[in-house]
């Protein structure tokens, strides 16, 4: 259904290319226009302009446009600007030169330009702000100019053919998600950047704390290096080859889809010192058999562990007070879980629930169990959500009483046997005592009876 979709789109876009070029006729690509007749904006055959402070912006580009270049003049002033979300959608650009009359770039500019293959930037840009090549999934390559100092939140974003990027050297600063879902991407120039270090795969930041992006060519085990204290948003994402993960006691925070369609990680080694997971930071890890995570743990983040359809096992300790909405949704081998009794929100469709096809409603899983304390916010979202559940400390209690009774009646066993073997003791004495009394009489007698007879044979005599 999507793809008919799609492809009627694309097909509606190709007629009305077709339209609109037979309209035109014999006018030229960029027609000039009368700006008096129009006010401060211009048309052309391509673009709408707007006359900001002398200099022109382009504000819209027709979606059916096929184009390979912006032109640096337009009717007598300059074209400097490109307006947010300018060319979203333009999906007939496969090569697009911009000129260095060009000094700002909007966010979203080229959102959604899923035919842009290569793109020449302007030399005086100083930002590329947020999402302005999100989603061109055809882009490969792009070289940043040097003046460029930081680089937006979801700048190149699902850019999924995008294989290498060399970074400039004035560049101070990365934006979350900036290269997240680029599931090619394997190098990153980062030779004429101090801010930046690009080393074994991994692109850190100078002191190495901070991890933004990784090469998806990496591997089997990974090993964090003890520096890092944060995974930026996106930094492993479809890095489909790794299998097992140890993360060092220093890393505090794992961000936001860190680790997203890994779909061969089986294992993760939680280390002490992490506090939070951010949400749907394991997303669709499909192979991910269990988690075990660790004391200092607080908080388990929206979607954190969404579509890990592998999962059959996960230990939440006492300490974590936040699971988030959905954190484990359509994880189907889940079948128990406890939740510990510090955990004061439990949010929606956090255990339990797959959604259909749609992605729009929630059924239940029906062999789910919970393990909850009494009066805790774990037995309020087992009710509320009639699952099943038993109760941890009214269980503990009973083991309590069951191993009291058990050492009450072994003390008594101990005592019983004690005691007898004192009884055997006295009474083993006893007797010896009553043996020795009757050979100490009968030596007695005996000795009495030899000095009677001692005694006789001498008054014969």
């Amino acid at each position: 259904m999507k793809l008919t979709k799609r492809i009627t789109k694309l097909a509606a876009a190709a007629l009305c290319t077709v339209i609109f070029a037979g309209t035109l006729g014999s006018f030229p690509a960029f027609a000039a226009v009368d700006n008096s007749e129009l006010g401060e904006s211009l048309h052309d055959g391509n673009f709408t302009y707007e006359l900001v402070n002398g200099t022109y912006t382009i504000t819209a580009c027709d979606p059916t446009s096929i184009l390979t270049e912006i032109p640096e003049i337009r009717n007598g002033y300059a074209v400097t600007a490109i307006a947010d979300n300018a060319f979203q959608n333009c999906h007939y650009i496969e090569e697009l030169t911009i000129p260095d009359t060009i000094t700002s770039i909007g966010s979203s500019a080229f959102i959604g330009c899923t035919s842009l293959e290569k793109v020449t930037l302007p030399s005086r840009i100083t930002e590329l702000k947020a999402s302005t090549f999100m989603g061109c999934t055809h882009l490969e390559s792009v070289e940043i100019p040097d003046k460029v100092s930081s680089i937006g939140n979801y700048a190149f974003y699902n850019c999924s053919l995008l294989k290498s990027v060399k970074l400039p050297g004035e560049l101070s600063s990365i934006g979350a998600m900036a290269f997240a879902q680029c599931s090619s991407i394997t190098d990153i120039d980062s030779s004429k950047c101090g801010a930046f270090v690009f080393e074994d795969g991994i692109l850190y930041n100078n002191s190495k704390e901070n991890i933004y992006r990784a090469s998806t060519e990496l591997s089997g085990e990974v090993y964090i290096r003890n520096e890092v204290k944060y995974i930026e948003p996106g930094a492993f994402s479809v890095c489909v080859r790794m299998t097992e993960l140890y993360l060092p006691s220093s890393v505090t925070d794992i961000g936001e889809s860190a680790f997203s369609y890994c779909t061969s990680l089986k294992k993760v080694d939680f280390s002490a010192g992490l506090t939070n997971i951010a949400p749907i930071a394991f997303k669709y890890c499909t192979a991910l058999e269990s988690v075990d995570f660790p004391i200092t743990l607080d908080s388990i983040g929206d979607g954190a562990f969404l579509d890990c359809t592998s999962l059959s096992k996960a230990v939440i300790p006492e300490g974590v007070s936040t699971i988030g909405e959905g954190a484990f949704l359509d994880c189907p081998k889940l079948e128990q879980v406890i939740v510990p009794k510090s955990a004061s929100n439990v949010s929606a469709h956090a255990f339990g629930y797959e959604l259909d096809e749609s992605g729009e409603n929630y059924s239940k899983l029906d062999s789910f169990k919970m393990s909850v304390f009494s009066g805790s916010a774990g037995e309020s979202y087992a009710r509320s959500n009639k699952l099943s559940y038993t109760y941890v400390d009214k269980s503990l209690k009973r083991y309590a009483f069951l191993i009291i009774a058990a050492a009450l009646v072994l003390a008594v066993i101990v005592l019983a046997v004690v005691l007898m073997a004192k009884g055997r003791k006295g009474a083993s004495s006893a007797a010896k005592k009553a043996e020795r009394e009757r050979l100490e009489e009968e030596s007695y007698e005996k000795i009495l009876d030899d000095s009677d007879e001692d005694k006789t044979e001498k008054s014969k005599e």
